[in-house]
């Protein structure tokens, strides 16, 4: 998911810098790559997109880029690449990554950073990701189980446990997947 916003600011460019590198800084995220007219900064890893319920642990790169229109003045393009490989996001998930992608126009302009907003809407799609996570494992296990069962009294046959293994998964991504597109169609 990429988002990329821009506005101006006038202000010396020493001072933006520095004031771009700390905003990055606490929000976790670490200066990777800079030059003159632009900087990079990361978060997250790959492989946190699938062991990390919270958005604010996926993988992220942020490309900045200074542009000079005159003495003071500046556009300020920012490039956020979320990483949403293999995931399925729900409307929640997607305000959080407005809100992740707009503070740093909020905090350069305006002056104003409400990380507790953002932080907040990440702990909140945590939590309601580990029940979601939890609810399917639980349901899809006992509908496998159910069909599993089922099928051997029916059919007089006993599954190999790669194809009862296989079914289970299968039940438990349905029902993790059902259950998201329930809470957008809610929200």
């Amino acid at each position: 998911m990429q988002k990329i916003i821009g506005f101006n600011i006038k202000r010396n460019k020493k001072l933006l810098v520095s004031d771009i590198i700390k905003f990055f800084e606490v929000r976790g995220y670490e200066l990777t790559t800079t030059n003159t007219q632009s900087m990079i900064f990361e978060r997250g890893s790959f492989w946190q997109n699938f062991s990390s319920m919270n958005p604010s642990k996926w993988q992220t790169k942020v490309n900045i880029d200074i542009i000079q229109k005159e003495r003071m003045n500046y556009d300020i393009y920012a490039n956020y690449e979320f990483n949403t490989t293999g995931l399925i996001l729900s409307k929640q998930e997607k305000k959080y990554f407005l809100l992740e992608s707009e503070a740093l126009a909020n905090a350069l302009e305006k002056f104003e950073v409400n990380i507790d907003e953002v932080e907040k809407l990440a702990q909140e799609n945590n939590r309601s990701n580990w029940q979601q996570s939890v609810i399917s494992v639980i349901t899809g296990s006992i509908i496998s189980i159910i069909c599993m069962y089922g099928m051997q009294a029916l059919f007089q046959i006993k599954l190999h446990p790669l194809i009862n293994s296989g079914i289970t998964i299968l039940l438990i991504l349905s029902i993790y997947f059902i259950l998201i597109a329930l809470r957008n169609q809610k929200e």
